[in-house]
C-alpha cells in the first residue's frame, strides 16, 4: 500500500477546510421538514424568569440529558427545566442528513461565544477534538452508529472500577424505548458492503445479521437517521413529556451549582453525612443576564454537561480536589479529590483511500467485532463525499466557483476498547464559557498499544482482502498480490502503514503513536465509586447527581450513545420511583401524626 504523492495530500486537508461551509446540504424534494416534537418546550434563556422554582433541574441537554428530562416530567414526575448552553437542531440545517455530517465537524468553532454547534478543542496531548453545542449533544452532530453495550459493561465499568447495581429488566426496557423512536435498519451497499466482505475474509467472524446487540463477529448495527435520510437525535425524546411540565432552556450556560450548607441536626444516616446541598444553579443568557433557578423541598439538581462539562461545572462551584481549588481561589463547598480524575479517551487509527470507482456517502454502519468482551479492537468504516477547493482547477471552461469538484475518501478504522490509559481534566480558566484543559495520555498503557497494533493488523488484512481490490487505482505504483501477481496499490491519503505490517509490531506501534486521533467517545472525570456512587450521587453532597459518560471508566461497546440514552431513561424512572417511595413516607408520616 503505498501513500499518494505530496500534492495529493491537499486531500487531507480539503475534507476539513473552510470549501465545506460553501457546500449546500442536501434537501427533501423541497418540503420543508415539520416542526419537531419538542419545539413546544424550547425558549430561549433570555425569555426565561430571573428566578424560578423546579423539582429537577438537569444541566446539559445532551445524549443523557434529554432522556432524562423527558422522563422526569413524565408520569410520576415533576417540573423540570432542561438547561443547554446550545441553540436547538432545526436551527442548523446541515445536522439533518448523514451528509452535513463531515460539513457540521469542518465548521467547528472553538471559540465560547460562538454558535456554532459543535467546538472545536485540542487537548494537551495535541490531539484535535470536538464537543457538542445544542441540544442533542453528541446524537444531534454525530456518525448516528447505535449498537448496545457488550454484557460485561455493566459488571463493571474498567479497572478498579466499583460494580454498579443496574437492573437489567428496567436497562432493557430504557434501551428499548429510545429504540422505538430513533433507531432504524440501514440500507449496507457500496463502502459498507465491502467492508463487511472483508471483515469476513479477515476471519473477523461469524455474521450476525442486523442486529443492535454486541455479539462478535461482524454485525450491522442500528443508525438513528431514517429512511428519508433525516436524523433523529435525543431531542426527539422530550417530545413525549407531560405539557406543561418541561421547560428547555437554551443558549443557557450554567454558571455554577448553587450550594447551602446542611445543618449538623439534620444529617441523618450513615457517616460520612454531605455538609452541603444543591439548591439550584445560575445560568446566563445570550445577552449576558444571570438568572437563578431554584429546587422545591426534596428537588434535585442532575449534571448530564458530558465527560468535560460535568467535572469542570462541578470544579467551577467548589466540588472537587481541595487542594487544587485553594490555589485556584475557588471556595471549597466539598473535598472530591477523584473531580476531573480518571479521564479516558478511545483511540482511533485508520487508513484512508482515494477510490477508483465511484463510492456512494456513507458513515458507520457495519462493525467487527472480535472478542465479545471488549478486549480487542473494534473496526469500523465510513465513506465522504467532499467538494474539493476550486484552486484545483481555476482554468478551462467548465470552471465556475460555484460547482465545486467533489471527491469521494473512504476510511476504515480501529477503536481500541477501553481504554486502559486514562488522564486528566483541570480549570484552564474560571470562564465557564471556555473549555477545561484535558489530556488523554493516548496509548501510555502498553495494552492499549498491543490492541491497537493487533487491530492495525486487521484492518491492512482487511484491505489485503480479494473485496478491496476494485478500490486499487489504475494509476501509479504496482505491488506484489496473493501467489505473486501484480497488482494496483490504493491511493492512501496521509500515512501508510509500514511495508512489514504483518511482522513488525515495532514499526506498527509507532504508525499508531504518530497517527493516534479520536473517535469522540471520550468519558470519565465524574467516575462511579470515585465521585458519584451507585446511584450516581456526588459524595458529600446532597440533592446533587451526576448522569452522562463522565461517570463511565470505560466506553460501552462500539459506540456509547445507546447506552447513554438509555441510561438518562433509566435514571428517571428510578429516581421517579424514589420520588413515589419518599411521597408514600411523607403521607404515612402524615397519617401516624394527625
Amino acid at each position: 500500500m503505498a501513500a499518494i504523492p505530496t500534492p495529493l495530500l491537499l486531500l487531507t486537508v480539503l475534507i476539513l477546510a473552510p470549501a465545506l461551509a460553501a457546500a449546500q446540504p442536501r434537501g427533501f424534494g423541497g418540503v420543508a421538514a415539520p416542526a419537531p416534537g419538542y419545539a413546544r418546550y424550547v425558549v430561549d434563556a433570555a425569555e426565561t424568569a430571573a428566578e424560578d422554582v423546579y423539582d429537577y433541574i438537569v444541566v446539559g441537554g445532551g445524549t443523557a440529558g434529554c432522556p432524562l428530562a423527558a422522563t422526569l416530567a413524565g408520569p410520576g414526575g415533576g417540573r423540570v427545566l432542561l438547561l443547554e448552553r446550545g441553540g436547538a437542531p432545526a436551527e442548523f440545517p446541515p445536522l439533518a442528513t448523514a451528509g452535513g455530517f463531515v460539513r457540521t465537524l469542518a465548521m467547528a468553532d472553538p471559540a465560547p461565544e460562538s454558535d456554532a454547534p459543535a467546538q472545536t478543542f485540542t487537548s494537551e496531548d495535541g490531539v484535535p477534538n470536538v464537543r457538542a453545542r445544542v441540544l442533542g449533544g453528541g446524537t444531534s452532530i454525530n456518525a448516528g452508529f447505535y449498537s448496545r453495550a457488550h454484557p460485561a459493561w455493566f459488571r463493571g465499568h474498567g479497572e478498579g472500577t466499583e460494580a454498579m447495581n443496574w437492573d437489567m429488566r428496567l436497562v432493557n426496557a430504557s434501551y428499548e424505548w429510545v429504540e422505538r423512536e430513533l433507531t432504524f435498519q440501514p440500507v449496507v451497499r457500496g463502502w459498507q458492503a465491502a467492508v463487511r466482505a472483508g471483515l469476513l475474509e479477515a476471519n473477523v467472524t461469524p455474521w450476525n445479521g442486523f442486529t443492535m446487540d454486541h455479539v462478535s463477529g461482524t454485525k450491522v448495527g442500528a443508525t438513528t437517521f431514517d429512511a428519508s435520510g433525516r436524523r433523529r437525535s435525543a431531542a426527539d425524546l422530550l417530545a413525549f413529556a407531560r405539557p406543561g411540565r418541561l421547560r428547555v432552556a437554551t443558549r443557557a450556560m450554567v454558571t455554577r451549582i448553587i450550594m447551602n450548607p446542611i445543618d449538623p441536626a439534620a444529617r441523618r444516616g450513615k457517616l460520612p453525612q454531605p455538609a452541603v446541598a444543591a439548591v439550584g444553579v445560575v445560568y446566563q443568557d445570550r445577552l449576558l443576564q444571570q438568572h437563578h433557578a431554584l429546587l422545591r423541598p426534596g428537588g434535585e439538581v442532575i449534571l448530564s454537561a458530558g465527560a468535560l462539562g460535568s467535572p469542570q461545572l462541578l470544579l467551577l462551584s467548589g466540588i472537587g480536589p481541595a487542594s487544587d481549588l485553594t490555589s485556584q481561589g475557588i471556595p471549597v463547598s466539598a473535598d472530591v479529590p477523584d473531580v476531573g480524575k480518571h479521564m479516558f479517551d478511545n483511540p482511533r487509527n485508520s487508513i484512508s483511500i482515494i477510490p477508483s470507482v465511484p463510492i456512494d456517502h456513507s458513515l458507520i454502519q457495519v462493525v467487527g467485532i472480535p472478542s465479545t468482551n471488549g478486549t480487542e479492537s473494534y473496526l469500523e468504516a465510513a465513506s465522504y463525499i467532499v467538494p474539493l477547493a476550486p484552486v484545483l482547477r481555476r482554468t478551462g471552461p467548465f470552471y465556475s466557483p460555484y460547482s465545486p469538484l467533489y471527491v469521494t475518501v473512504v476510511t476504515i478504522m480501529e477503536k481500541v476498547p477501553g481504554p486502559l490509559s486514562e488522564g486528566s481534566l483541570w480549570l484552564a480558566s474560571s470562564n465557564p464559557l471556555e473549555s477545561p484543559a484535558v489530556r488523554f495520555n493516548y496509548l501510555s498503557r502498553p495494552e492499549d498499544l498491543a490492541r491497537c497494533v493487533t487491530g492495525m493488523r486487521r484492518v491492512a488484512k482487511v484491505l489485503e482482502s480479494s473485496t478491496m481490490d476494485i478500490f486499487r487505482s489504475a494509476a501509479g505504483s504496482v505491488s506484489e498480490g496473493r501467489r505473486g501477481s501484480a497488482r494496483r496499490d490504493f491511493r492512501i491519503v496521509g500515512a501508510a502503514l509500514p511495508v512489514d505490517w504483518s511482522t513488525n509490531d515495532t514499526a506498527l506501534g509507532d504508525f499508531c503513536q504518530q497517527t493516534v486521533a479520536t473517535l469522540w467517545h471520550y468519558h470519565g472525570g465524574c467516575v462511579a465509586g470515585s465521585v458519584v456512587d451507585r446511584d450516581f450521587r456526588v459524595f458529600r453532597v446532597r440533592s446533587l447527581r451526576v448522569v452522562d459518560g463522565s461517570t463511565f471508566r470505560e466506553t460501552p461497546g462500539t459506540n456509547p450513545q445507546a447506552t447513554i440514552m438509555m441510561m438518562g431513561r433509566y435514571m428517571g424512572m428510578k429516581m421517579i420511583e424514589e420520588r413515589h417511595r419518599r411521597q408514600v413516607i411523607t403521607s404515612t408520616d402524615s397519617s401516624s401524626n394527625a
